[in-house]
Order: structure tokens, then C-alpha cells, then sequence
């Protein structure tokens, strides 16, 4: 099957999964952002923003849409007049801005959040070929404390979904390993940084899956479909870790929201991640100041 094809065929089917009028057109020119629809809203971070799939709309300020971003994707190709997107970039701190449009006649809610919570992208960064050993060992120390208190911040915010949207179809999708155990140029310098980031990932998947699980909804892994796409494959679907902005890295481009995410969520059954022990080469520094996290923050502000 040809790109697409591929990419056709996943739009129709995530726009039935998700719950579609319809499965009509394909990817144009409309704002990532939507409208001011409430049938349809998409939340969460950079990755659900589009941020790292280019063409990022300047009216959506520091938070970042792009019309590549999969929410805009599957809503285009469902013909959708009713939806609107309040995903936003370094989605952390601050009240849950981002629920403003949820309501009772809210029917689809997607979201993708815990990578800009958690410093993932900076993590990256840090252990990418342009960082170094202290780097990622600090980068690492910070991403286990946000991780930590992230289930706490999580379980409170899909409460605070449900009771907005009560009838809702609520979708939250993971994040792709990112260095598939691979180091390159454009990625994380060595075999044993690979190893971390893509543990990194998968706890953070694993948490997040856990969560979403026991709140009643539904957790999509995308770690099968991006298979072979990271960021050393000679196909990557995920931005260099060796840019400028450390929030980049490693972040989904158009053609990983296309024909990664789109293909995950037109999957007919949820998929959980499994889990995973810590990594040996990972350190275990416990909180500088002793505490044993740090207190939830607020995953959606916007």
C-alpha cells in the first residue's frame, strides 16, 4: 500500500474510531485551531499541537498549532464544522485553561500530554550528541521527579474532564520510542543515552496508560507505528535532538502524525504499553531538597 493510501485509509478509520460524522476530504489549508466547536476538542502539549510538524500557525501565539497535527488531520477528513483544538506547547503550570471548551454537548475529546509536563524534550536534548554526560544525568534526575508526581496531576485532571464532558468518547495517545536503541549525528550520542530515552519513554507511556486505564478511557501506544521511524532510522518521523529548541526535540512531524499517530488510533481495540524495569544506566538521585516529588502541577493550561 502506497503513502496514500496509507494515509487515506487511516484517516477514515480514526475518524470512525473517534467517532465522525463523516470521513470525507483530506488534509488542507484550515486552522489547526479549528472554531469555537465543542463536539470535538483536542488538549494536551506540543506533540497535540503539532508544534514539531511545521507550518505553525502565528494566530496561535506561543502556543504553537500546526494543521499537520493529527486533531486537525482526523477533523478535516470527518468534515468536521464543530471542533476546535486548545492544545498548546510547554502545556505545564497554571490552571486547566484548556478545558474552557469541554461542556455536556462535548461527544470527542483526544488528547496527548505528559512529554512537555515531564521534560522530555529537554531530556533529549541534554542526551543528544550535542549534550554531554552531566547533561543527561541532570536532565534525567529532573525528568524521574516530574514523572513522579505526574500520576497525581493526571488522575486529577481526567476527573476534571469526566465531570465537564460526562458523554464524551475520550482518547489519550502516547508518545514513539525515540532512539529505537540507535545513536547518530542527529540523536542521542551514544548506545547507553539511546537506552535512556527510550526507557524514559516507556515509563512515561506506562504511567500515562495506567492512568487514563483506570480512569475509563481509552490509552492509544503509537510505539508499534512509528516502528522503525526514530530519530536514527533512515526514515525518521521525529524531529533531530540536536536543534535549538530543546521543546522540539524529538517531536513528531507531519509525516509521524500522518502515518504514525493516525494509523494508532484507527486501530479497532486500545493497545497498553508494558512495562518496564528502570534501566541500569539510569540514576536514581532522590530530590534535592529531600521531598519525595514535587507537588502535581497542571497539565493543561492554555
Amino acid at each position: 500500500m502506497g503513502c496514500r493510501s496509507v494515509v487515506v485509509a487511516a484517516l477514515v478509520g480514526a475518524a470512525l474510531v473517534l467517532g465522525s460524522a463523516s470521513a470525507t476530504g483530506a488534509p488542507g489549508s484550515s486552522p489547526a485551531s479549528g472554531g469555537d466547536g465543542t463536539r470535538r476538542v483536542a488538549l494536551g502539549d506540543s506533540w497535540a499541537a503539532g508544534t514539531a510538524a511545521g507550518e505553525v500557525e502565528a494566530a496561535s501565539g506561543t502556543c504553537r498549532r500546526s494543521p499537520r497535527a493529527y486533531p486537525a488531520v482526523v477533523a478535516r477528513a470527518a468534515g468536521e464544522t464543530s471542533w476546535t483544538s486548545r492544545a498548546c506547547a510547554s502545556a505545564t503550570g497554571g490552571g486547566n485553561g484548556q478545558f474552557t471548551s469541554l461542556g455536556p454537548e462535548t461527544e470527542v475529546v483526544t488528547a496527548t500530554v505528559g512529554a512537555d509536563a515531564t521534560g522530555l524534550g529537554a531530556l533529549a536534548s541534554a542526551c543528544s550528541a550535542q549534550g554531554s554526560a552531566a547533561r543527561c544525568d541532570d536532565a534525567t534526575t529532573r525528568f524521574d521527579r516530574a514523572l513522579t508526581s505526574l500520576p497525581r496531576a493526571l488522575d486529577a485532571s481526567l476527573a476534571d474532564i469526566r465531570k465537564r464532558a460526562p458523554r464524551a468518547a475520550i482518547t489519550f495517545v502516547g508518545y514513539p520510542l525515540l532512539a529505537e536503541g540507535r545513536a547518530c549525528p542527529s540523536g542521542p550520542a551514544d548506545a547507553t543515552r539511546a537506552a535512556r530515552l527510550d526507557d524514559a519513554v516507556t515509563r512515561l507511556d506506562a504511567a500515562l496508560a495506567a492512568r487514563v486505564a483506570a480512569a475509563g478511557m481509552r490509552f492509544v501506544d503509537v510505539r508499534s507505528a512509528f516502528a522503525g521511524h526514530g530519530v536514527c532510522a533512515p526514515d525518521p518521523w521525529l524531529t533531530p535532538l540536536t536543534g535549538p529548541d530543546a521543546l522540539l526535540a524529538g517531536g513528531a512531524t507531519a509525516t509521524g502524525h500522518a502515518l504514525g499517530v493516525l494509523p494508532a488510533l484507527a486501530a479497532p481495540a486500545p493497545t497498553t504499553p508494558t512495562p518496564t524495569t528502570p534501566s541500569p544506566t539510569r540514576p536514581a538521585a532522590p530530590p534535592s531538597d529531600g521531598r519525595r516529588d514535587d507537588p502535581p502541577a497542571p497539565l493543561f493550561p492554555g
